[in-house]
């Protein structure tokens, strides 16, 4: 007879429950972010922390966008606080997750400083890609303490078992790594271009004047962000067969690599839209929101290859 499992403790599931919550609440003030910049409301509120001098000031005009998107910074610095004591509860029966809660809150901080410099540099490109970067960074950094605590609350997934995968095994979840770097820069890559102005600078395809090269600036800026998408594209579909084709991948692996393939073509596809209806921006949204959500999905995917090899 086999040996059940040992039922998970109450702290591990409270661990798991809030990892996940915080990790959606964290997607929610990156979606919302991009919709105080698509919606140029970035700088109504000049001052900082305060807005307009007021702590609570009067929602009008643009100011709602930007005050609420203030307001869900303190909101998550609480939930990753507490996650972080939750996981030093469980250090014992999850290190791994007790060291990734840390690297949750540091990455928070790193984003509400950045957040307060993009007011003191109105809104440069390079202040709103970091603060862009930090955030889908804090999203994706709770999802894994989610899905770590979800290995210790009976999930049907063995430990972390990287050491035991064979050199294939190893090469396709290097891969998967890969290709999720690849989604994050070009997404990094997306928020300075917009905040660049440079979103319809080339509205032409697939380069900016047919297979011509940029010329101007605001053209070089803009194909940075489809080569890496492009670059995207490649390394998800290589990934997705890699998957498909080996009979050792586990189910979640072979599942998760087509939900992330799904994500790049409906990224790509919001990309082209919203280049062919100049910046629409209920479009500019869901790309925004789409390309976290295929990060997150390929880290996911890294993840399951490195705990689900040789499982069906």
């Amino acid at each position: 007879m086999g040996v059940s499992p040992a039922a998970p403790s109450t702290g591990v599931r409270a661990l798991r429950a809030s990892a996940f919550g915080s990790a959606v609440f964290a997607f929610a003030l990156v979606v919302w972010g991009g919709i105080v910049r698509i919606n140029g409301a970035g700088m109504t509120c000049p001052d900082w922390p305060r807005c307009r001098g007021a702590w609570f000031p009067a929602l009008n005009d643009s100011v709602f966008y930007e005050w609420t998107h203030r307001l869900g910074a303190p909101i998550l610095t609480l939930l990753v606080l507490g996650t972080v004591v939750l996981a030093w509860r469980s250090r014992r029966e999850l290190p791994a997750a007790y060291r990734a809660s840390w690297v949750s809150f540091g990455l928070l901080v790193a984003q509400v400083l950045v957040g307060a410099l993009t007011i003191k540099f109105a809104n440069s490109p390079p202040s709103v890609a970091a603060h862009l970067a930090l955030g889908i960074g804090t999203f994706v950094s709770l999802l894994v303490i989610g899905l770590l605590a979800g290995e210790a609350s009976g999930a049907k997934a063995p430990a972390l078992q990287g050491g035991q995968l064979s050199p294939a095994q190893l090469s396709f979840a290097r891969l998967a790594l890969v290709a999720g770097l690849f989604a994050f820069v070009a997404i990094i890559a997306g928020g300075y271009m917009s905040a660049a102005g440079a979103g319809i600078a080339c509205t032409e395809f697939p380069f900016c004047h047919g297979w011509s090269g940029p010329v101007t600036s605001a053209e070089q800026v803009h194909m940075a962000h489809r080569l890496a998408a492009y670059a995207t594209i490649a390394a998800v579909l290589i990934v997705l067969v890699a998957a498909t084709n080996s009979k050792v991948r586990s189910r979640a692996v072979v599942g998760t690599a087509w939900i992330a393939a799904i994500l790049v073509v409906i990224q790509a596809l919001l990309g082209a839209l919203t280049v062919m209806t100049r910046l629409e921006p209920a479009l500019r949204s869901l790309h925004q929101a789409n390309g976290a959500l295929l990060v997150a999905a390929l880290v996911v995917l890294a993840y399951f290859a490195y705990t689900r090899a040789g499982q069906t």
